[in-house]
């Protein structure tokens, strides 16, 4: 599933399903960077530093990174100085192999064009959802994310789509995404409490930009 160009998500459960008898907690998540030999960092609740898991390429089981937080909700970011974080939530896997391909952008650089790109496809999409024309609406967010994956905005409407297809798992890993960039966000939280889920996630340091 294809999440955006920065962070790709391809989960392979056909494969782990193969050594399902054999083994167990099959589910593991592989994070590479570029460029590569960027810090893996999990947010841990109560500790504003969270807990460096190692330098990219990384892979590791997601029961060691779910012990290592205590926690079901997963916020890692994959950081290297002179370079914007990258941060992204580990989906509840039952099996597969999660890639993650963070992008990461030098400090500096000028994103304002890809901002007013980003913000003119989160309005239309706004205006496809009104429509209930929600399949297109989601292909427009994708655009967006795809032009700039730091607006919370895009994450927020996804989860609405999701909510209102009544697919809740993607509905809270959209919300807490967007939670995960603007904490702030108190519609954000009362959508995602109304479908149950935890407001209180563990967010890291938000992406700066200059």
């Amino acid at each position: 599933m294809k999440i955006d160009d920065v962070s790709r998500i391809i989960s392979r459960n056909a494969a782990c399903g193969l050594f399902a008898l054999l083994t167990t907690g099959c589910a593991s998540v592989a994070i590479t960077s570029r460029p590569t030999g960027a810090d893996v960092i999990l947010a841990i609740p109560g500790q504003e530093s969270g807990k460096t898991l190692g330098k990219t390429p990384l892979t590791s089981s997601v029961s060691d990174i779910a012990k290592a937080a205590n926690r079901a909700t997963l916020v890692v970011t994959v950081k290297k100085p002179g370079y914007r974080p990258h941060s992204f939530v580990i989906p509840n896997l039952g099996s597969g192999v999660l890639e993650i391909d963070a992008s990461l952008q030098p400090i500096g650089a000028d994103d304002s064009q890809d901002i007013n790109l980003a913000v003119r496809y989160i309005l239309e999409a706004e205006k496809q959802i009104i429509d209930k024309d929600f399949k297109t609406a989601i292909k427009t967010l994708e655009k967006a994310k795809t032009a700039n994956p730091n607006i919370a905005a895009a994450y927020m409407f996804e989860g609405i789509i999701y909510n209102l297809q009544n697919d809740t798992g993607k509905a809270k890993e959209s919300f807490i995404r967007a939670l995960a960039l603007d904490p702030t966000d108190t519609e954000v939280k009362a959508l995602l409490s109304d479908l149950g889920g935890d407001t209180a996630v563990p967010v890291p340091a938000k992406k700066g930009r200059k």
